[in-house]
């Protein structure tokens, strides 16, 4: 984990680096079209270049204009909408993420070459003007094509397989003290679904169609049901709401439906199609004759407090009331990181997701490192903390990049069964 202003930092190289990459790859694409010999070739290659980096320039600033245009033209905001296409977005979104680790490989590279040329080196046999040898001049260039090419066919990669490569989690969660009647209760759970440009509403329903597949006692629906505001709401609730288990379907609200506007719109259609919303109540659910009660909470900010285990006072406030003693709890909350309150409460089960275990999670030297760290020490699986249970999926969907590395998506069955 991150301090704040360490995370804020970071932050703001992450976007520096951005826009240094994109002047980076204009002023490469302007080089190398100026360099045509004829005037209309360099009309033909350099108008659909400019073209391309105005139209990144609208999608890159479309949040901030889309919060200004609804508030005040929204006429304007229907035609900007366009820009929300999955047509333009995906591979403007491909783009982006492809070509800024290009550059960082590159610069790599690059900076390598300036630090060992500060080396005191010995003549080379044969050697160009500038000291370097033949040799090593062919190597570098080579390293530095392998470098900028290995981000885009990593990218390519993770957007034409890993990113479909769903799976069904299968987890067997050990609860202390399970009555009988709950042991071996199916619970199916979805997650960042993230409905709209990267995933569109037929995808959902073929998702939907294989979750109902594993006869779900109880569905759980954890949030980030769309990205943001014009995405299908609606049409993605309908095809959720497919997904029917046979003790009932609950859910929770992500992040996004607030970025979205969409918490009470999105909690009222699932109620008209017989799931319901959880925010900050609780739902007793009796199974053959257990008790268990299922608990929702919104979405629950990140606390600037350092350390994980400084958080547990800033999470679930109100929600001691919602616990039952004489049942076993179950919390729904898209931000796993009220894990750690959720244990003190005596919450014998958490479900989460918001993570989507980082989106790309890279192995180096049998250890693997994810973005995902930089916000919760929870990445992905099951977890405890004595003797509750936390588990957090990758969820469905991807935000930023449509790309998923080394993180497939997953449909969740989870299996409660006595400790």
């Amino acid at each position: 984990m991150l301090p704040v202003v360490l995370a804020t930092v970071l932050f703001f190289s992450i976007l520096g680096f951005l826009v240094a990459s994109q002047i980076y790859w204009l002023r490469l694409g302007r080089r190398w079209v100026r360099a045509r010999p004829k005037p209309w070739q360099r009309w033909a290659l350099g108008v659909p270049l400019y073209l391309w980096f105005g139209l990144m320039l609208l999608v890159f600033f479309g949040a901030p204009v889309r919060w200004f245009l609804a508030g005040n033209a929204p006429v304007l905001l229907s035609l900007f909408m366009v820009l929300r296409q999955s047509w333009l977005m995906v591979p403007v979104s491909l783009w982006l993420g492809a070509s800024l680790f290009s550059f960082l490989l590159i610069a790599l590279v690059r900076g390598t070459v300036w630090v060992g040329r500060l080396r005191v080196r010995r003549p080379a046999a044969a050697t160009q003007p500038d000291g370097v040898s033949v040799e090593r001049r062919h190597f570098l260039q080579t390293a530095t094509y392998v470098a900028g090419a290995l981000p885009f066919v990593a990218v390519g990669y993770g957007f034409l397989r890993s990113r479909h490569g769903f799976v069904v989690e299968e987890v067997d969660i050990r609860i202390l003290s399970l009555p009988p009647g709950l042991d071996g209760l199916r619970l199916v759970q979805l997650s960042d679904v993230h409905a709209g440009a990267f995933m569109p509403v037929e995808e959902v329903r073929w998702i939907v169609d294989r979750a109902r597949e594993l006869r779900a006692d109880l569905v759980f629906h954890t949030g980030d049901f769309i990205t943001s505001r014009g995405d299908p709401l609606e049409e993605t609730v309908a095809e959720l709401a497919r997904l029917e288990g046979r003790y009932g379907s609950f859910g929770c609200l992500g992040n996004h439906e607030i970025y979205a506007g969409a918490t009470d719109a999105a909690t009222e259609m699932f109620a008209a199609r017989g799931a319901r919303i959880l925010r900050d109540e609780n739902a007793d659910v009796e199974i053959n004759s257990a008790r268990l009660n299922l608990i929702g909470v919104d979405y629950q900010r990140q606390p600037r407090s350092i350390q994980p285990e400084q958080w547990a006072p800033h999470f679930l406030r109100g929600a001691e009331s919602l616990v039952r003693p004489d049942a076993v709890n179950v919390l729904l909350t898209h931000n796993p990181n009220p894990f750690l309150r959720a244990a003190e409460l005596g919450i014998q089960l958490t479900l989460a997701g918001h993570t989507h275990g980082g989106q790309v999670q890279v192995e180096i030297l049998d250890s693997r490192w994810s973005p995902a760290r930089f916000i919760t020490p929870f990445i992905s699986g099951l977890y405890e903390r004595n003797g509750a249970r936390l588990y957090v999926t990758r969820g469905l969907g991807t935000i930023a990049v449509p790309v998923r590395l080394n993180a497939p998506p997953e449909i969740t069955l989870l299996t409660l069964r006595p400790a």
